[in-house]
C-alpha cells in the first residue's frame, strides 16, 4: 500500500509533546509522537484507499469527496494493543492530535460506562489539546441534542474539527448519534477512538445468534448502537484500544469488529511496572499468602475471630505492614503524596464490608500496640510484625530508613487510615476519594478497566473465579503502571495458585504479542496464544462453531494439499535437494525449528472449513513455540520401499482418516518419545494420475504438536477462500442441535459449558438448553459417528467422546 504524505509537527501535537516531556521525559514524549505519527500514517493510507485520496493527509481537504452509502466497509477497524495501565490515553491524544492535522475534523471518544472514568477522559482530552479540536463530552449535549449540533458543533467541525467523548451508555449513544445526524458529520472524515473495545462493544449475543439465527436473537444494544454510529459517519477509520484483544482477534474476518490492521504497538517506557516484573519466577515483587486465608476472608460474617481483633490472617496482616512501613518512608520524601493499598478479593459489596470491618479493627488495635496505649504483649507483637515486614522491604528497598525511626513516624500517622474506603456499587462517591498520605482501598467491580489507583503501593489480591477468562483476570492488574518512584516498596500478595494463574496469562499475552509483532499488518490471520485451564475471552461474544484450537500433543495435518504439477513440480524440486540428507525412513532427525518452516514453506495446501491447517496458521505456531524457548524440532522423512514413494490414493478433503497420510506407528513413536517439541513426519508421494493424483510427486506434511501448556486458538473464517478442486466432492450433512452443542462443548480450550456462572448456552429462564430432550441421545450420536469414522483419540490429547464429536464437526 502506498503511503500518503502527512504532516506531523503542527502547533497542537508540538505542545501537546512539549507538555507531555515534563512529566515523562523527553525520550519516552519522542517515542509517544513517533507512535501517534505512526497510527495516523496507517489510517490515512487505509481512509485514501477506501474512500479517496483527497479528503485526508497532508493537502487533505478535510471534506467528504466521496460519500460512502453501503454497510461499514471491511478493512476500517485497527488495533491499538496497548498494556493494561500503561498510558494508552496519552496515546490517544497525541494521535488524535496528529489526526487534526491531517483532515480528520471529527473525533469520536468512546469510554466504558464509568461515568467518573469518562469525565477523567474528557478533562484530560480538554486540558492538552490546546489549539486543536474543541472537546466536549455526553453531558453538553443530553439536554438538547439538536441545539447543541446546531449552535456548538456546526461553527467548528468543518473548521478545527470537534472531539465528542461519550461512555458506552445506551441512552447517551443515542443522544450521540442524534448530535451526529444533526450537525451532518458524515461530511467531514471521522475518526473514531473505542476504548476498552472489547469490553461493552462486542456484540453479546453472537454466541446466541449462532445457535438461534440473527433474525431471532437481536444483536446486544451497544453493538448495535456503535454500528450505527459508524453507519452515521460512514467515511472513519474506527480505532479498537485495549490490552486483551482476544475477543477481538478470534471475531469471524469479515465482522466489523475484527481488527484489519494493527496501527501501532506502543512500547511503555522505562519506569512501567508490568508483567515482567512481578511474574517471572521467584519475583521479590511478589509474596505468596496460604490459598486458605482468602478463603477465610470471603466465608465469614463477621470477624474472623469475635472478640480478638488481632486474628487477621497473616498475609493480609504482612501485606499491610508493608505498605505501614512503605508509605511513612516515603512520605519522609513527599508529604503530600497519595500512597495506596488496595485490597481486590471478591465482587461481594457484604464481603467488602467485612474485610473494611478486619482492617480497620487491625488499624486500631496495631495504632495502640504501637503507642504503648495497650498491653506489653500486643506491643511486643505488633513491633516483631513491623519488624518482619522491614525485612521483607528490605530485599528491594536498600536504602530503608532505620526500623525504630519508621514505627516512630508510624505512630502519629497510623490511625489516619481506620477509615477504609470501599469502592463498589454503594459507595456514593463515583470515584476514589483519596487523602494526602497514606489510603486503603477494598475495591469491587467499579475497580474495573482503565481505573488507576494513585500512588498504588501494596496490592492484596484473592479474587479468583471458577474458569480464568484471561482478558477479564488480565484487566484486573491494577499493580501495572508508571510509578518507577514506587518500585522498591512496591509488593503484590496473592495465593500461589491465583500468582500461576496471572504468569500464565503474562506468557500468553508476550505470545499475542509476539504474534502479531511478526507481521502486524497480517493481523486478521494471527492467532490468540492461550494457557491451559484459560479461556481466551467470555464465550457469548464469539460464535463457537467457528472457534477451533491447536491441542497439544495433537497432529495436524492440510485436508487438501496442492497437487497438480504446475503447482507443485518446483517446490518438490526444492525439498528434494533440502532433504536429501534425511535418507532413514526410520528416523526422527533433531532440526532447529527454522528448518521445520523451511519445510513447510514449500508444502503449500488450500484452506479447508473445519480443517485445522492452514498454511500461515502452521508456520506462525511454529515462530511462537520458537520465541518460548522450544529451538528445535524432529524431523522425519516417509519415502516408501526403495525410496520410490508412497502410493496413498488422494481423497477428498473430508474423507481422510484421522491419520491423515501416515499410519499411527509413523504418529505414536514421537508422540511416545519426544512429546516436548514439535515433529515433522514428511511423506513423499508418488502422485500417480490413478490415484487422484497429476502424474507428479509431492511431498505431504503432517506435525505433531509438542504437550505445551499453551494452545492456539483461531477463528474459521481467517481463512481465504479456498480454490474449487476439479473433483466434485460431496459435503456432509448439517449437524442437529445436539451435536452443535455438544461439539462446541467439546473445544479443549474453550471448555464452554463447564463453568455454571457462564449465561451463555442458557435460554432465557437461565437453565441450560434442554439437550436431553432431542430424539438421538448421546449415545446414540457417538455410535454412529464410530461407525463413519475411524481413528484413535488419544492422537488429538481428548478423552474418547469429546475427540469423536470434535472429529465430526470438523468433516
Amino acid at each position: 500500500m502506498s503511503k500518503t504524505p502527512i504532516e506531523t509537527t503542527e502547533y497542537c501535537i508540538k505542545k501537546l509533546i512539549q507538555r507531555v516531556s515534563k512529566k515523562i521525559g523527553e525520550k519516552a514524549a519522542d517515542q509517544l509522537k513517533q507512535t501517534a505519527v505512526e497510527i495516523v500514517q496507517k489510517c490515512v493510507d487505509i481512509y485514501s484507499q477506501t474512500f479517496g485520496s483527497d479528503d485526508v493527509g497532508a493537502t487533505g481537504t478535510g471534506l467528504v469527496s466521496n460519500p460512502h452509502k453501503d454497510k461499514i466497509p471491511n478493512g476500517t477497524t485497527g488495533l491499538i494493543y496497548g498494556r493494561v495501565q500503561s498510558g494508552k490515553t496519552n496515546t490517544t491524544i497525541a494521535t488524535l492530535a496528529v489526526a487534526q492535522e491531517n483532515g480528520f475534523r471529527c473525533f469520536i471518544v468512546l469510554t466504558s460506562d464509568n461515568t467518573w472514568l469518562g469525565k477523567q477522559t474528557s478533562v484530560r482530552f480538554n486540558n492538552q489539546l490546546k489549539g486543536g479540536p474543541v472537546v466536549f463530552d455526553w453531558e453538553k449535549w443530553k439536554n438538547d441534542p439538536k441545539d447543541f449540533a446546531k449552535n456548538k458543533l456546526e461553527p467548528y467541525i468543518k473548521d478545527t474539527g470537534v472531539v465528542l467523548v461519550s461512555t458506552k451508555n445506551v441512552h447517551h449513544l443515542d443522544n450521540l448519534l442524534q448530535v451526529l445526524k444533526s450537525a451532518n458529520a458524515r461530511s467531514v472524515p471521522t475518526l473514531i477512538f473505542d476504548d476498552e473495545a472489547d469490553n461493552a462493544s462486542l456484540n453479546t449475543n453472537e454466541a446466541k445468534q449462532a445457535k438461534k439465527g440473527k433474525n431471532t436473537v437481536p444483536n446486544s444494544a451497544i453493538f448495535e448502537k456503535i454500528g450505527k454510529i459508524r453507519k452515521e459517519v460512514a467515511n472513519h477509520i474506527y480505532l479498537q484500544i485495549t490490552a486483551t484483544p482476544q475477543s477481538l482477534l478470534l471475531q469471524n474476518i469479515d465482522h466489523p469488529c475484527k481488527p484489519a490492521f494493527c496501527a501501532a504497538l506502543p512500547k511503555p517506557g522505562e519506569t512501567y511496572m508490568g508483567g515482567d516484573l512481578f511474574f517471572q519466577e521467584n519475583s521479590s515483587y511478589c509474596y505468596t499468602v496460604d490459598d486458605q486465608e482468602v478463603e477465610r476472608l470471603k466465608n465469614q460474617t463477621g470477624k474472623i475471630n469475635p472478640g480478638n481483633n488481632w486474628d487477621i490472617p497473616a498475609g493480609l496482616r504482612q501485606a499491610l505492614c508493608c505498605f505501614f512501613l512503605g508509605a511513612i518512608y516515603k512520605m519522609q520524601l513527599a508529604e503530600d503524596e497519595k500512597y495506596s493499598f488496595l485490597a481486590h478479593i471478591c465482587y461481594k459489596q457484604d464481603i467488602h464490608k467485612n474485610l473494611g470491618k478486619i482492617i480497620s479493627d487491625f488499624v486500631v488495635e496495631l495504632d495502640k500496640a504501637i503507642r504503648e496505649e495497650s498491653s506489653t504483649t500486643k506491643k511486643n507483637q505488633a513491633i516483631k510484625w513491623l519488624r518482619d515486614a522491614y525485612e521483607e522491604l528490605s530485599k528491594t528497598a536498600p536504602n530503608l530508613p532505620p526500623i525504630d525511626q519508621l514505627i516512630e513516624y508510624l505512630k502519629y500517622e497510623l490511625r489516619s487510615v481506620i477509615d477504609t474506603k470501599i469502592i463498589n456499587a454503594n459507595n456514593p462517591d463515583r470515584e476514589p476519594n483519596y487523602s494526602p498520605g497514606m489510603n486503603i482501598l477494598i475495591g469491587g467491580n467499579r475497580l474495573g478497566r482503565g481505573v488507576t489507583i494513585e500512588g498504588l503501593m501494596v496490592t492484596y489480591y484473592g479474587r479468583d473465579a471458577k474458569q480464568k477468562v484471561i482478558d477479564t483476570v488480565h484487566q484486573h492488574a491494577r499493580m501495572y503502571g508508571y510509578r518507577q518512584e514506587l518500585k522498591d516498596v512496591t509488593r503484590l500478595f496473592l495465593p500461589e495458585h491465583i500468582l500461576e494463574d496471572f504468569r500464565a496469562i503474562h506468557e500468553a499475552d508476550e505470545g499475542i504479542r509476539q504474534a502479531i509483532g511478526d507481521d502486524p499488518n497480517n493481523i486478521k490471520i494471527k492467532p490468540v496464544w492461550v494457557g491451559r485451564k484459560l479461556k481466551p475471552t467470555r464465550s457469548n461474544v464469539l460464535n463457537p462453531a467457528e472457534i477451533d484450537a491447536f491441542a497439544p500433543g495433537s497432529h495436524i495435518f492440510p485436508a487438501a494439499p496442492l497437487y497438480k504439477a504446475s503447482d507443485v513440480r518446483e517446490d518438490t524440486e526444492k525439498l528434494n535437494k533440502l532433504l536429501a540428507r534425511y535418507q532413514d525412513n526410520n528416523e526422527y532427525y533433531e532440526v532447529d525449528i527454522d528448518v521445520l518452516i523451511k519445510i513447510l514453506s514449500h508444502t503449500r495446501s488450500n484452506p479447508v472449513r473445519g480443517c485445522k491447517w492452514e498454511d500461515k496458521r502452521v508456520k506462525q505456531a511454529l515462530k511462537q513455540l520458537k520465541a518460548q524457548g522450544i529451538q528445535k524440532g524432529r524431523l522425519n522423512v516417509r519415502r516408501g520401499k526403495n525410496h520410490q514413494g508412497l502410493d496413498l490414493k488422494r481423497q477428498a478433503p473430508d474423507k481422510w482418516t484421522s491419520y491423515g497420510f501416515a499410519t499411527s506407528e509413523w504418529l505414536t513413536k514421537p508422540k511416545r518419545d519426544y512429546p516436548d517439541v514439535p515433529t515433522l513426519v514428511i511423506l513423499y508421494e508418488k502422485g500417480e494420475k490413478h490415484r487422484n493424483w497429476d502424474d507428479q510427486p509431492l511431498y505431504l506434511p503432517m506435525l505433531i504438536l509438542p504437550k505445551s501448556k499453551f494452545v492456539f486458538m483461531f477463528n474459521y473464517s481467517d481463512e481465504p477462500e479456498a480454490l474449487d478442486d476439479e473433483l466434485d466432492w460431496q459435503e456432509d450433512e448439517e449437524i442437529d442441535e445436539h451435536q452443535w452443542l455438544q461439539s462446541t462443548a467439546s473445544n479443549p480450550a474453550f471448555d464452554l459449558l463447564n463453568d455454571p456462572e457462564e449465561d451463555i448456552y442458557t435460554i432465557n429462564d437461565g437453565k441450560p438448553f434442554p439437550v436431553e430432550e432431542n430424539k438421538r441421545s448421546q449415545a446414540e450420536i457417538l455410535a454412529d459417528i464410530r461407525r463413519r469414522r475411524t481413528f484413535n483419540p488419544a492422537d488429538h490429547g481428548l478423552p474418547d467422546s469429546l475427540t469423536l464429536l470434535r472429529e465430526d464437526r470438523s468433516r
